[in-house]
């Protein structure tokens, strides 16, 4: 498995297909492996990257108390830079999704389009108390109850509990993961998370590339009006809700990968 030494820390990343370069970016505590059924899917077209984010998966865990979006932004544009890739596609998902605005906003030569999944730029009260309770319970909750009763909840939809099959098998792949993410990745991600909300609301109308703005509908983590927020404020943003939960890449993997390939081509194409 590739690995590369990114801003002082040894970094995990795969690269699959060819094509114009994609830059897929994951959520707090997620590792790049969350990313199989978009990248499967893109890179029959694309070149796509995946990587662990600093503290996750097989990337170092750093010291610091605080991995501050900005940082995580920088060991982003520091990938590209290492993989020789001068301009991405890049997708970010919750708070990938602020990381991938973040790297719009510093590092715009390096992004040829932008697709924020459930992601917000300013979050409300009951978000920033959900993180803040993730934080606390990160060290007292047992991974396997952390996965079933404190992040399921606020993941999933409906219609995906309604098969309790759907659960098990997501939990089993979880599971099944060997480099799980230990308590103090969350904490050190979540304070960044804390820290960036409504910092760069008002800059945002400053990114010009195309955007693709996509939410669940039922999702009640970063709720449909975060996104129809975010899309408002990047002039260039399209709007798309679908079926699910605040994974609904996960839950509707197929017609996610359908609306993302369209998007990404009619970039290519202009």
């Amino acid at each position: 498995m590739p690995y590369a030494i990114i801003n002082g820390i040894r970094m995990h990343f795969e690269v699959s297909g060819q094509g114009p370069p994609v830059l897929l970016i994951n959520g707090l505590s997620a590792p790049a492996v969350n990313w199989a059924l978009q990248a499967k899917a893109l890179a029959r077209h694309f070149q796509v990257v995946v990587f662990d984010n600093r503290g996750v998966g097989e990337t170092d865990l750093p010291p610091e108390p605080v991995y501050t979006t900005g940082q995580m932004a920088e060991d982003a544009a520091a990938l590209l830079r290492h993989l020789k890739i001068a301009r991405a596609h890049v997708l970010g998902a919750s708070m990938g999704g602020t990381i991938a605005q973040e790297l719009a906003l510093r590092y715009k030569h390096l992004v040829r389009s932008l697709t924020l999944l459930c992601t917000w730029s300013e979050a409300d009260a009951r978000f920033l108390h959900t993180v803040e309770a993730w934080m606390s319970l990160a060290n007292r909750v047992p991974i396997e109850e952390r996965y079933r009763y404190v992040v399921y909840p606020w993941i999933f939809s409906p219609e995906f509990f309604a098969r309790k099959e759907n659960v098990e098998t997501a939990f089993q792949r979880s599971m099944a993961y060997p480099h799980q993410t230990k308590a103090e990745a969350i904490e050190r991600q979540a304070r960044g998370i804390l820290a960036w909300n409504g910092t760069r609301a008002s800059r945002l109308s400053a990114i010009r590339v195309p955007t693709l703005v996509m939410v669940g509908k039922d999702d009640i983590l970063t709720p449909p009006a975060f996104s129809r927020a975010l899309a408002k404020r990047i002039r260039r943003a399209r709007l798309v809700v679908l079926p699910g939960g605040h994974g609904f890449f996960l839950e509707s993997a197929d017609q996610v990968n359908r609306t993302i390939l369209r998007f990404l081509k009619g970039v290519r194409s202009k």
